[in-house]
């Protein structure tokens, strides 16, 4: 009896799991409603991005690489909304949506660095996915006294929208929207409407932080990021 005791309750301890999975999953769209709605946002984003293409207006967001280093007046400069598609079932589906833009500063930066932080300032630049150039700066003996590295006044960002039709879950990604640094957010598909869209565009010209506050970490269900 102990056994079967045992078996007894090991099927109902898998029964509730999957009644529970299943209730977890009852407000996923279906494939076509959350494509048309993916589908939707991707057009209202490339009409946005076009806008602010033609417009170049300020980017109220402080670049700041540390050691005083910081881009001054930047604006938004050239960007451009891509997409991706995939399969279900036979129909062709959105699962990417990529927004690819320019920050442009009002000016260069000049770092002056001596020979042992070269590889430091290398990885911070890198990191920030930067474009740079470097000289090394000699004596007349041919000892390195310091390296002179130049980086054009120039941010690359992107924003990417990556769909899952299992979840229903929307992950967006975002790569130096506010400041050097990378953060993604996951979003119920169903909350990806005009109003949420207006919000990233808020927070792209640095105008307002709400869209990080309309939901959690990608992988931390139930809370909201701390960003200031």
């Amino acid at each position: 009896m102990s056994t079967a005791g045992s078996l007894l309750d090991e099927l109902r301890t898998q029964y509730e799991a999957a009644r529970q999975s299943t209730h977890e999953h009852a407000d996923v769209e279906g494939f076509q409603e959350f494509d048309a709605r993916l589908r939707k946002a991707f057009r209202w984003l490339e009409k946005a991005i076009t806008y602010l293409d033609g417009l170049k207006p300020a980017i109220e967001h402080r670049f700041d690489l540390g050691h005083g280093l910081v881009f001054d007046s930047p604006r938004f400069g050239r960007g451009s909304v891509g997409q991706h598609t995939r399969r279900i079932v036979g129909f062709p589906v959105l699962d990417e949506i990529n927004i690819y833009y320019e920050i442009v500063a009002a000016k260069a930066l000049t770092i002056e660095v001596a020979p042992g932080g070269v590889a430091l300032a290398d990885k911070v630049l890198d990191d920030a996915g930067l474009q740079y150039t470097s000289r090394r700066v000699e004596d007349a003996g041919g000892t390195v006294r310091k390296c002179l590295i130049s980086v054009p006044p120039a941010i690359p960002a992107n924003v990417l929208f990556r769909a899952d039709y299992q979840t229903g879950l929307v992950t967006v990604t975002l790569v130096n929207v506010d400041r050097f640094d990378r953060v993604s957010l996951e979003f119920p598909s169903t909350s990806i409407d005009e109003p949420v869209l207006e919000d990233l565009v808020r927070l792209i010209l640095g105008r307002d932080a709400a869209f990080l506050r309309r939901a959690p970490l990608a992988g931390i269900h139930g809370q909201v990021p701390a960003r200031t």
